[in-house]
């Protein structure tokens, strides 16, 4: 289309941390690397979000999307979920997001290519990496289910930075 480019569309990076959010923040090195990469090197707008102003964003500007993602989160908890339900649950689970990330810290390099092994070339989900991992014993079995998608985000996540590569982008996703 005529006029467009990259610099014209927005994403979203989604954080609690406030300042990461506002102005006037002292970002780490690795925060500003991050904001670099979700905005493809300065190409794409970033809007910073909270759990809660994401939810509200999507329930505004895709109602369809919002109610198939609350549909989903409600028959997973059994019940009907207010929008403070939703935001708990998100908060939730980027909690237990960050707590996988210590579990992996001293991943292995021979983990680390047994990583690799399954989801870039096995094309084995996050999920199944989790489990994969959990039986042969790794970092004592420290998580629930044994196929938890956050652990197995957590693994590919580290098992990708040993190699030097993103985990959301080829050839890991």
């Amino acid at each position: 289309m005529a006029g467009h480019s990259l610099r014209d569309e927005e994403t979203a990076l989604v954080t609690e941390d406030r300042w990461m959010k506002e102005g006037g923040g002292q970002l780490d090195e690795t925060d500003r690397q991050i904001l670099s990469e979700v905005s493809q090197n300065g190409r794409v707008h970033v809007r910073v979000m909270n759990i809660k102003e994401m939810l509200e964003v999507l329930e505004s500007t895709e109602p369809e999307k919002y109610r198939r993602f609350k549909d989903h989160m409600e028959r997973q908890a059994g019940k009907h979920l207010t929008f403070t339900d939703l935001i708990e649950l998100a908060r939730k689970a980027d909690e237990r997001m960050r707590e996988f990330v210590v579990v992996v810290a001293d991943m292995t390099l021979g983990q680390a290519a047994q990583v690799r092994l399954w989801r870039v070339d096995s094309h084995m989900t996050w999920r199944a990496v989790a489990r994969a991992a959990y039986l042969e014993g790794w970092f004592y079995r420290n998580w629930a289910p044994a196929s938890n998608q956050l652990m197995g985000m957590a693994l590919v996540e580290k098992a990708a930075a040993i190699f030097g590569e993103n985990f959301r982008e080829e050839p890991w996703n």
